[in-house]
This record gives C-alpha cells, structure tokens and sequence, in this order.
C-alpha cells in the first residue's frame, strides 16, 4: 500500500519569487500601519497566490476565503474565551461567597482551564475545515464532517495517555488522531479515507526519542559548568550585574537553542517516515492514491536552509522558505490514479461562515 509504482507528482507549482516578495511587502507594510489588524487579510492575499499557483490535473486550485471571515471568526473566538474566563471568574467567586470554600472555588477555574484546552485542540480540526471548504478545484469545493469538540476532547485525552507513558504513545496518537481529521474530510462527493498503523513507525520514533535523550546528555556535559554556576550551591549566587552572570547566563541560552534545532533535526527521520505512512495510505474514493517521495535527508536540507533563512535575513527571507516549502511539497507529493471532475459532485457539508478564529487566538494559525 505505501509503494510508489506508478505514481505520479500529485501537484505542479509555479509561483514566482519576486510576485511572492511584492504581495509580502504589502503585508507587512499593510500590518505596521494597521498595528496588526491586516494581518488576516495578508494570510488571505498569501493563500490565494499559493492555491493558484498549485495545479492537478493541469487545473489550477482556486481560495476562496476572505480577511473579513478570518477577523470574524477570530473576534467571535475573543469574545467566547474572554465570556468563559469572566464567568468562570464570577462562578468561583459566587461558591466562594456561599460556601467559604476556596477549593470550590477554584472548580470553575480547572473547568475552564479544561474547556480552553479542548477548544485548542480542536481548533486545528476546525481551521482544516474552514480552508478545504474555501479550497476549489474546477469549482468543486472540499468538506468535512464530525465536531471539534469531540477532536479537542480525544487529542486531551490522548495527550494525558502519552504523558502517563512517558511519550511512548505518541506513534499510536498521532495515527489515531490524523485518522480522524482525514476521515472526516472529503473534497466533492468522495470522502478520503486513511488507516495509519503505528507498528511501522515504532522503531524510527525509538531512535530518535534515544538520539534527543543523548543530545540532551551531551549538551548538558558541554555546558554543565554554566549550569552550575547559576545554581546557588556551594557558592554565592551571582548578582545580575556580575560579567560572570552574563556569560552564564548566555551559555544556558545557548544550550537552549542547541538543543531545540537538534531535536527538530534529529526528528527529521521521524517525520519524513511519518509523512511517507500517512500519504501512502491515504485515499480520495476509489479514484486517487496518495503517496510521498519524501526523505529524511530532502527534509533535513530543506530545515537546515529555511532555519538559515529566517536567521541570516532576520525573517525578511519568509517569502524564499514560502516558496521553497511550496516547491518541496510539488516535488515530493504523488498521486496514481485519475479523477474526472465531471463525475465529482459538489461537497454537501454546510461550509463554516467564519475561519479559524481560535487558532489564530490560541496558536500561530500555521505558516500561512
């Protein structure tokens, strides 16, 4: 099922670096002036060149979102979680008034503190929603059933499973938790469909779980003499304008950011093997067969250059890594199969009226 016979690229880009750099500048430009406020309108002007820059099938893919959905539905997800945080408050402060309790008083404050990660969590399974139903292709548009409520409450719940086990859960989550948003989505009439086994990627996520762990081990002697000596045993501790202090303290620093790129980049064979379990088992009806081409050292390379980047330009280089991710992702994505759009009928999903407002207010919303 994951062989790559006769596949085919799934997509062909050809976006244009100097028009991705022109549409950047007027966001960012647009944003400064606006404190911000454009920043929905930039995510939308991005998306609509990168879907039309995208073909299948020698048709291009159409976005048909808007910036005022995006503002919307993030001042609606404002407007929830601010309500939920004031009632939770009034709510404890009531128990507290009648009962003299401050345990029960704080009940609310756990509740809320659940509900708000719940409604993370789901916020991923509802900004796929909103993004396959403003994505057309010869003017059929994708769906998605099921509630992100009920993905928010099986990713915490999920989450709790892999803490308990020491992480050692995480391939069967991540299945299990990609089979239901893939599951649940379709584009047009035909439903995808995926089944994910986690005894394939058992022994790649054992490798690299041990590859951090040895990291962390060796990061950890290289700069134990830092460490240690912001610590205050067997010594005084540094007062904050001791040269000693800096040097300690960038040292640590330093530790920090090694160890963050080098977990991502040992990860990488991780999440190429990842990458290539869900695409080759993943379907569109009967009709399409998905597949990944996808390494660890493609993957690695394309890390190591976007990283450098952001760096080196300071994040004005984020129109290269745009379009050197869009190029990695034609290149790597592969499809067999055909599908005749005068077969496929429109999607019947209600299309949601606003777009990923809580991700946008609870995480970063994505890259673009």
């Amino acid at each position: 099922m994951n062989s790559l016979d006769q596949k085919q690229p799934l997509l062909s880009y050809d976006g244009k670096l100097g028009e991705l750099y022109g549409i950047f500048i007027k966001n960012l430009l647009l944003q400064i002036i606006t404190l911000g406020i454009y920043r929905f309108w930039a995510t939308t002007n991005t998306r609509r060149y990168i879907w039309s820059r995208m073909r299948f099938q020698g048709e291009r893919f159409e976005y048909t979102g808007t910036g005022g959905e995006l503002f919307k539905g993030f001042l609606l997800a404002f407007a929830i979680i601010f309500g939920a945080i004031v009632g939770a408050g009034i709510l404890g402060a009531i128990l507290r008034a009648i009962t003299g309790s401050a345990a029960l008083a704080l009940v609310p404050i756990i509740v809320l503190y659940i509900v708000i990660a719940v409604i993370a969590a789901g916020a991923y399974f509802s900004a796929q929603r909103y993004r396959l139903s403003r994505t057309q292709w010869c003017g059929i548009r994708g769906g998605m059933t099921g509630s992100s409520w009920v993905y928010g409450a099986y990713a915490l719940l999920y989450g709790l499973l892999c803490i308990v086990t020491l992480g050692q859960m995480l391939p069967w989550v991540s299945m299990r938790l990609a089979e239901r948003r893939i599951n649940a989505s379709s584009f047009g009439s035909l439903p995808f469909h995926f089944e994910g086994r986690a005894r394939a990627l058992y022994g790649a996520f054992v490798g690299t779980f041990l590859g951090i762990i040895a990291l962390f081990a060796v990061l950890g002697a290289v700069f134990l003499k830092s460490i240690m000596a912001l610590l205050p045993i067997g010594h005084a501790p540094l007062k904050a304008h001791d040269p000693a202090a800096f040097a300690a303290f960038g040292s640590v620093f330093l530790f920090y950011v090694l160890f963050i790129v080098g977990a991502l980049l040992i990860q990488c064979f991780y999440l190429a093997l990842v990458t290539r379990h869900v695409m080759g088992n993943t379907t569109l009806g009967t009709q399409l067969r998905f597949g990944s081409s996808i390494t660890a050292g493609r993957l690695l390379g394309m890390m190591l250059g976007n990283l450098a980047i952001i760096v080196f330009t300071l994040g004005l280089g984020f129109p290269i890594v745009l379009h050197r991710v869009m190029r990695f992702a034609a290149d790597t994505l592969q499809v067999s199969g055909q599908l005749d759009p005068q077969t496929l009928g429109q999607s019947d999903q209600p299309p949601p009226r606003t777009g990923e407002g809580m991700l946008n207010l609870l995480d970063h919303g994505g890259a673009f």
